[in-house]
């Protein structure tokens, strides 16, 4: 059985991206890992070369990123495809350029990829969202930053697509003209994300909102604004190894939220996530993918 790591990736280093670690923290369950990477404007492209001096296993894909494409967030589908359909592996872990795993996951997953190998019921395997806010200490406490789960690791024979913003998966079986969401068991492992780690003008720029640097000095409290203090929670576990030299060194541009006043919208996702952390994600919630089983049970000690 061979399993194949995907990472898709373009200015990596422009938007602060632990791309690298991303790589690492995954690349000694896998038997090869494709990156499929955009020039850009930034030195992302070099530093991929040499890492792959270090480590053999990496096949990097260069491509450009089509202005064509709408709505814009749908090229990273497109690029994931491009390596996805480039994959030998049974299995394709799918990382993008800001998740991580931990460490103390990665034998169970293996496990996991080879006791369903040959389980052709089981298409795809489901991670949770941990996503983290404008540092390594605050997290987002509600949905679907969090209790949102996602097909991270995917069959590579069951004609699956990436789509949309690369969040999801649909299957073509038989590659025929009709797609349906995966079947997916859930891991029980969390996903660290870390791209909301990031300085304001980098949150700006990531998320195409500021076209000149005028606007991102304007949108400066970002960081400090969009979220309420309700909203985040403190972060009480252990980030993964290959984080903790960024952890140790990370020195933000603002503090994380000054904003008490929440937003009855804010209010209900508060209430909701309340919910989801108790009973679990329940039935009527929209879901890319059709769970198998039920999720599993396990301890959110990160809050």
């Amino acid at each position: 059985m061979l399993v194949s790591g995907l990472s898709v990736i373009k200015n990596g280093v422009k938007l602060g991206y632990p791309f690298l670690e991303s790589i690492q923290s995954a690349i000694d369950i896998c038997d090869e890992f494709l990156v499929v990477v955009d020039k850009g404007e930034d030195e992302t492209l070099d530093r991929l070369f040499a890492y792959r001096d270090t480590q053999p296993k990496i096949k990097i894909i260069e491509t450009t990123w089509s202005e064509k494409v709408t709505p814009k967030k749908c090229v990273l589908a497109q690029q994931t495809n491009i390596g996805l359909h480039q994959s030998q592996g049974t299995w394709t872990l799918y990382l993008q350029g800001n998740e991580v795993l931990h460490e103390k996951d990665l034998s169970t997953l293996r496990a996991l990829f080879v006791e369903h190998e040959k389980n052709d019921k089981v298409e795809a395997m489901l991670f949770e969202r941990l996503t983290f806010w404008g540092g390594y200490h605050k997290l987002i406490k509600t949905y679907p930053d969090r209790y949102k789960f996602t097909p991270r690791a995917v069959k590579s024979s069951v004609g699956a697509y990436s789509i949309r913003d690369a969040m999801s998966f649909a299957v073509f079986d038989g590659w025929s003209t009709k797609g349906r969401y995966p079947r997916a068991i859930d891991t029980g492992m969390d996903i660290y994300r870390y791209g909301k780690v990031l300085s304001s003008s980098q949150l700006e720029l990531k998320s195409n909102k500021a076209v000149h640097e005028q606007e991102i000095t304007r949108n400066r409290n970002y960081l400090s604004e969009a979220v309420p203090l309700d909203l985040l929670a403190d972060f009480k576990g252990e980030h993964p190894k290959v984080m903790r030299e960024l952890v140790n060194s990370f020195s933000p541009d603002s503090f994380v939220s000054q904003r008490k006043k929440i937003h009855f919208k804010e209010r209900l996702r508060l209430i909701e996530s309340s919910y989801y952390k108790k009973f679990g994600l329940p039935c009527w919630r929209n879901k890319r993918y059709k769970l198998l089983g039920g999720y599993s049970t396990k301890d959110r000690l990160d809050y």
